[in-house]
């Protein structure tokens, strides 16, 4: 069965079980590769509300491709946690410690960032950590804040092992944060984090989180310009140097006329010489000076103010070019974009 359609199948519960290539689920939880990861579940809260764990660690590309087809398997306006490997049908502190650590290391990030943090990184893992709270009904704020070292951090937790004051430093860290994301709900909606970054690594963060980055932004401006302006410097200069192999050109004494100038688009691109009788274009197009002189009137009727229109100049080797535009006296056909100096220059060598 298609992988995709195992996800589907699994999301809306509309059948107990179905495998596809190295992804499958039994019930409520769907697994890549073996039960080993379990890469979603399906759970009931006490007052049969619905919700979708999901498991986002890294594990490998293939298993990345799954966990895709289950969150985009997952109804919209679904309610849907983000758990890791805590998969639980009750709901677990461990969520919540998490959540309060994603926080606290999205604040830390304000001590040396230079560029902007969204606030969804502060407020996003709040919001989510109360609606898991909310879902399984795990307690009052009040009644987690009392609850012990031991069970907030469970026997799974990285310091677990550590002594028993790193696990009370940490855990009153993270409770003191829970204290300060609570009394600042209100900013949510204004997506304001200025007071909680404060609050927790220290009044004065903020303030030298905005002067870093105005700092930065400024140099970045800085460099951006000095770039831009080294860049038309140089083009400058290939402009000075072109104007001579132009006049080589129209000699000719080359043969070639490479052009590596960037030019504005209401530039002119091309120039034109007389050639073993004909009419060169320095991008190798030949005209004859019947064609030549046959479009000539026409350009020189533009010039004097007639409308413009469209037209053909077929070239020696029988090829049609189309007369795309005529505007502030420059000819665009195709890539060609030549000046009227130019052409009347030319005319003015035959006599025309």
């Amino acid at each position: 069965m298609n992988n995709k359609m195992v996800a589907h199948l699994w999301a809306n519960e509309q059948q107990e079980s179905a495998s596809g290539s190295n992804f499958f689920f039994k019930g409520a939880s769907i697994y890549s590769y073996g039960r080993h990861f379990e890469a979603g579940r399906i759970v009931r809260n006490e007052h049969g509300e619905k919700a979708y764990l999901i498991n986002k660690c890294s594990y490998s590309s293939s298993t990345s491709k799954h966990q895709c087809y289950v969150w985009h398997a997952i109804p919209t306006g679904s309610m849907v946690f983000s758990v890791g490997y805590n998969m639980s049908n009750s709901g677990s502190m461990s969520f919540v410690v998490n959540q309060l650590e994603a926080i606290k290391n999205s604040a830390e990030r304000y001590k040396k960032a230079r560029t902007e943090i969204f606030y969804h990184a502060i407020w996003q893992p709040f919001t989510s950590l109360m609606a898991y709270i909310g879902f399984f009904d795990l307690g009052t704020p009040k009644q987690l804040l009392k609850k012990n070292v031991n069970e907030w951090l469970g026997t799974k937790h990285e310091l677990a092992w550590k002594s028993d004051k790193v696990k009370r430093e940490h855990v009153r860290e993270l409770k003191r944060i829970f204290q300060i994301m609570l009394s600042h709900q209100s900013l949510d909606i204004l997506g304001t984090v200025n007071v909680i970054v404060d609050e927790i690594c220290g009044e004065g963060t903020w303030i030298s989180y905005i002067e870093r980055c105005q700092k930065f932004r400024a140099a970045q401006e800085d460099r951006e310009a000095k770039r831009i302006e080294k860049a038309r410097v140089e083009n400058e200069t290939r402009k000075k140097t072109l104007k001579e192999r132009i006049q080589m050109w129209k000699a000719g004494e080359i043969r070639e006329l490479n052009n590596p100038v960037i030019y504005d688009i209401y530039e002119p691109n091309v120039w034109l010489r007389i050639k073993n009788g004909k009419i060169e274009t320095s991008k190798g197009i030949k005209l004859s000076q019947t064609e030549a002189e046959r479009l000539w009137k026409r350009i020189k009727s533009f010039h004097g103010g007639a409308q413009f229109q469209h037209d053909l100049a077929r070239d020696s080797s029988g090829n049609d070019w189309a007369f795309n535009n005529y505007q502030n006296d420059i000819l665009t056909a195709g890539c060609h974009r030549i000046a009227y100096s130019e052409m009347e220059s030319i005319a003015k060598q035959l006599g025309w």
